[in-house]
């Protein structure tokens, strides 16, 4: 019925199995590597271009919103103590949890369709990265710069969307068919 569940959407039963942290580490690790060697930062406080959504929406479309929210806690704290720029803000945590649960709702149980994608990082984009960050930005920077630093995200996030779109969906369906081989060898055996 491609319709989710709310039961099963906010189960938490077979998430947190040794497959799947083991999975989520991997991704945990690999978000951490382009979070460092990926990113552009304008300043150390406004990050311009990255990549680090991938592992966030594959975590979130494969294995829903309690791995999401812990993803997103457990990756963005280790993300920043691996590369430290500027302060560090728990905070910015709240916003990638925040996202993964919206990732979840529109990809969870692998819906990585284009218009799943796109809506998904549309409300990612206004709730997320021009609501929560201008939030923190405003508290811990001023409203100025927080004015300032939304201006120039609105921008960039308006040119990055049809990237983040095309690579959530080519890395999301070949991590969904490298699980679905992962169970078929696992049911084999």
């Amino acid at each position: 019925n491609g319709g989710i569940c709310m039961k099963d959407f906010f189960s938490i039963k077979g998430v947190f199995s040794v497959r799947n942290l083991t999975m989520m580490a991997l991704l945990a690790a690999l978000d951490v590597v382009l979070a460092r060697y990926t990113t552009i930062h304008l300043t150390p406080q406004f990050t311009l271009v990255s990549f680090e959504y991938i592992p966030s929406a594959i975590v979130a479309g494969l294995f829903g919103p309690w791995a999401g929210i812990v993803f997103g806690l457990v990756s963005d704290t280790v993300g920043y103590f691996s590369n430290p720029v500027g302060p560090y803000l728990p905070v910015w945590a709240i916003s990638a949890m925040v996202g993964n649960v919206i990732q979840s709702v529109f990809l969870y149980q692998g819906k990585f369709d284009w218009w799943r994608i796109l809506i998904a990082r549309l409300l990612v984009m206004l709730v997320v990265t021009m609501g929560l960050n201008f939030i923190w930005q405003s508290i811990y920077f001023g409203a100025a710069a927080a004015a300032y630093y939304n201006s120039a995200r609105i921008i960039s996030n308006i040119i990055q969307l049809p990237i983040q779109v095309v690579l959530i969906r080519a890395f999301g369906q070949l991590a969904l068919r490298i699980v679905t081989r992962m169970n078929a060898s696992r049911q084999s055996v």
